[in-house]
């Protein structure tokens, strides 16, 4: 029998969650990171659920945009 092993950080893990709560999460995080602030890790997570939230608005758009011109 063979096993094999995963580095919890290379293992990537979809779910659906939607804006409001992404935005709850930054808030939350913006609290963290205020200015003076060295956690590097909430810096950098918040950084990355603001691309989240940037890439999915529009993605949204170009959806609806997409729905406009088939009408």
């Amino acid at each position: 029998m063979k096993k094999s092993y995963i580095q919890e950080q290379s293992l990537q893990v979809k779910v659906d969650i939607d804006l409001g709560e992404i935005n709850q999460l930054i808030d939350e995080l913006k609290e963290i990171t205020g200015e003076g602030s060295t956690n590097w890790r909430a810096k950098d997570l918040r950084s990355k659920l603001e691309k989240l939230r940037r890439e999915a608005v529009e993605e949204a758009r170009r959806e609806f945009d997409n729905m406009l011109e088939k009408l």
